[in-house]
């Protein structure tokens, strides 16, 4: 049951509105959106925005700002004082992008990728822009016909500008997220119940989506580590799950992200297989749980990467490293600053950097010693004066049968 224990699945809560059958973001959120995209082309002195893109796994542009996740690179073109215009690949996918898109005019791009780039070209062209701004991931085949057929157009890449905006997240992205979080904890309840000596690892998948599945949610990330404790080889958990049986005296490591309609959160946590931890192992999930709780203590509006850095001092000083990075943004992309520790790269931005509020980011550390690693963390929100965990399964170390 999707609930594990965490609250109940979001359509028995009425918390996420639907129309024609989907969710959708609320209509004053993608006005918020659209105000940002029409400040944006005029601090910039911009004739038009183009976002374009797939849905994927840290790839959500087009559906931001129009609610329709395309499967394939689609394109919304936005111009000063008119509706913006959604431009669809694949005849068979038009209807869908009719019924969930809230932009009203919604078109088909094209047959090819060259059709809809050219599609998108003439539509700049009509309006004689020649200051445009992109967003969002835009093949290059595509560029190249932009500039093609608009050689005296100047194009603006505004990556920075859309991930600052993305950073904080609005009440109505929490909404989002926090729904995507309670399938994360039913994820790791469910696997708390079900690891067991014997399992392939990549059996694993399947007992993490079959909780999610039936409600709305995919999958973004369920990477997993399997070794034994006595012998480690593994300090950071797989991309992609092995064909190795887990084994009595394992450490089991994971970190889930599901997806529900463009948001997700993040858990982290540490398992042991039929056996309790061994002294090595214990000692590197102790540090690692002091770790996520030093940081978050810290992290608040305003709170530093300087600090940040600071509290994750204890990893060094008890002697071990880190392999995965130590915190960073997240929703809609993988976000910055990406801050691991001073003796391990640092950090993206000076210490002096400062958190805005409604920042969502993840703590995650993955303390080693050598080949054996392990892994604690959860996605946060910094409201409030603090951080807080858009999960709620508990941190400690887990133990199967």
């Amino acid at each position: 049951m999707i609930d594990a224990g965490f609250g109940p699945p979001y359509w028995a809560t009425g918390e996420i509105p639907e129309a024609n059958g989907f969710p959708r973001y609320p209509q004053d959120e993608m006005a918020r959106r659209h105000r940002f995209l029409d400040d944006l082309m005029t601090a910039e002195g911009l004739d038009a925005i183009v976002v374009g893109g797939a849905t994927g796994p840290l790839e959500t542009s087009v559906q931001y700002f129009t609610n329709w996740p395309p499967q394939v690179p689609s394109y919304l073109v936005v111009i000063p004082g008119e509706a913006p215009i959604l431009l669809v690949r694949l005849w068979n996918h038009f209807p869908d992008a009719q019924r969930i898109a809230v932009v009203e005019d919604v078109r088909y791009g094209g047959d090819t990728p060259d059709g809809q780039a050219q599609a998108v070209a003439d539509l700049l062209a009509a309006r004689s822009a020649t200051r445009v701004g992109l967003i969002g991931s835009i093949p290059h085949g595509d560029v190249d016909v932009l500039r093609t057929h608009m050689a005296a157009t100047s194009f603006f890449d505004l990556t920075r500008h859309y991930q600052g905006f993305r950073q904080a997240k609005s009440e109505a992205e929490m909404v989002f997220t926090r729904v995507a979080s309670r399938m994360n904890d039913a994820a790791i309840a469910a696997l708390a119940a079900e690891l067991r000596p014997g399992m392939y690892e990549y059996e694993a998948a399947k007992v993490i989506e079959d909780v999610y599945l039936g409600q709305r949610g995919v999958n973004l990330i369920h990477f997993s580590l399997s070794t034994p404790m006595d012998d480690p080889q593994v300090c950071v958990p797989h991309q992609y799950h092995p064909s190795r049986r887990i084994e009595a005296g394992d450490v089991f490591v994971t970190e889930i992200s599901t997806t529900f309609w463009g948001y997700a959160g993040q858990i982290l946590r540490t398992f042991t297989i039929a056996s309790p931890p061994t002294p090595r192992f214990a000692r590197l999930h102790d540090v690692a749980l002091d770790t996520y709780h030093n940081i978050v203590r810290v992290l608040r509006p305003g709170a530093t990467v300087g600090e940040v850095l600071d509290a994750a001092e204890g990893i060094s000083a008890a002697g071990f490293d880190i392999w995965d990075d130590l915190v960073h943004g997240f929703g809609g992309a993988y976000l910055p600053p990406i801050v691991r520790t001073r003796a391990s790269r640092g950090a993206t931005h000076p210490d002096s950097f400062e958190y805005p509020e409604g920042t969502l980011l993840v703590v995650q550390p993955n303390v080693i010693d050598g080949r054996a690693g392990v892994q604690v963390g959860n996605s946060l929100q910094l409201v409030n004066g603090g951080a807080v965990s858009t999960q709620h399964y508990p941190t400690e170390l887990i133990h199967c049968e």
